[in-house]
């Protein structure tokens, strides 16, 4: 009985001393937070292991997050990833959805952002357009026109222009042979009468006056039908159009004189797109083709284009953000308390273990050291 109580007694004081131990143990891994020192020396395991090895313990982590965990390699493989993909196609649709509400008008976009939009359509944009109008003139003041104008604009201008003769010709006979263009002539034949009388005098013995009006009328029509007049007329508005092609454009427009024109297209620029109301107007009903295609066409290349820039660009960005840097500032920051309750929740179940070792162990250590006890 006396061997058996000696047994009990031991076992129970090598679990007691077990289980203190551990769980002192597992309170000094957190306590305590700061040094202490006994005539200016430190006591020993003060502060805590954790405490005192706060910075390589964030390094490490953030060593073990960034080379392991969060690689770029594995970033770039979950970007290429189906779901990533959905995911970001999905957020692009939410956004056009929100695109096509009533709401969604260039206005109230711009109010978000406490921006003025018709202060920019009343003031800021006329005087961008007449600044932009008026910087090109003063950079090609000194040009021809032929070299400011598209080419396209040219060759069109020159293949009108075998056309113009004709043009021109039966515009004529039209106005010759109406009632206003003998009028006209008679008037002319009226006025000429008056200032040449004598000579006049001498052919209406011959001719009457309307009899000289119709034989003037009937070769001035035969005359627009001759291939020499309309040659003449050909020639004449060509060299006319070279002579304009080559005038500088500072010879055709002063300078005051566009810069009234530059005032001028502003203010109609604004007058005529009405452009108060097209900022109010929803942008689905602005634009509705355009919504549609990037709904329909530009949604799935746009999240392709989102991927490939991610994708390529994940070096610079991942270099730029410092992943370690910035975990080992994040748990720096944090207080021992905090760090302290975040490792208890986490092996709050292993902790308890190892506590429950300890008692068991150093019960069973003090069996062994009761039965020794007996024997010797």
């Amino acid at each position: 009985m006396h061997a058996l109580f000696i047994i009990l007694f031991m076992m129970v004081v090598g679990a007691i001393i077990g289980g203190i131990t551990n769980v002192i143990a597992i309170k000094m891994l957190f306590h305590p937070f700061n040094p202490y020192y006994i005539f200016k020396m430190r006591i020993p395991f003060t502060p805590g292991l954790i405490p005192k090895r706060r910075d390589e313990i964030a390094n490490k982590i953030g060593q073990v997050i960034e080379e392991h965990l969060l690689t770029e390699e594995l970033i770039r493989q979950k970007l290429n990833d189906g779901q990533a993909k959905d995911a970001i196609n999905e957020m692009i649709m939410n956004q056009l959805t929100q695109l096509k509400s009533d709401d969604m008008t260039i206005y109230n976009i711009a109010n978000k952002f406490d921006f003025n939009i018709d202060d920019v359509i009343d003031h800021q944009m006329p005087a961008k357009v007449e600044k932009i109008l008026n910087q090109y003139y003063e950079s090609n003041q000194q040009k021809a026109i032929k070299d400011i104008v598209p080419q396209e604009l040219i060759n069109l201008v020159d293949e009108r222009l075998d056309e113009v003769g004709d043009l021109i010709c039966d515009r004529a006979r039209v106005y010759l042979s109406s009632p206003k263009g003998t009028r006209d002539i008679n008037e002319m034949l009226d006025t000429f009468f008056n200032e040449k009388g004598k000579i006049i005098g001498l052919l209406q013995m011959f001719m009457t006056r309307e009899s000289i009006a119709d034989r003037i009328q009937q070769e001035l029509i035969r005359l627009t039908r001759h291939p020499k007049a309309k040659s003449i007329i050909e020639q004449v508005i060509k060299n006319e159009v070279e002579t304009f092609k080559n005038k500088r454009l500072g010879e055709l427009v002063a300078n005051h004189q566009f810069k009234q024109m530059a005032t001028t297209t502003s203010t109609l620029i604004i007058t005529h797109f009405n452009l108060h109301d097209k900022a109010r107007q929803p942008i689905n009903d602005l634009a509705p083709q355009f919504i549609k295609y990037i709904e329909n066409e530009l949604s799935g290349k746009l999240t392709m284009i989102i991927i490939d820039q991610l994708s390529s660009n994940l070096s610079t960005i991942m270099r730029k953000i410092n992943l370690r840097q910035l975990i080992e500032d994040q748990i720096n920051t944090f207080d021992l308390d905090y760090i302290e309750k975040i490792i208890i929740d986490i092996a709050n179940k292993e902790l308890k273990l190892i506590m429950s070792l300890g008692f068991i162990l150093g019960g069973i250590i003090g069996i062994f050291q009761g039965i020794v006890a007996i024997f010797v």
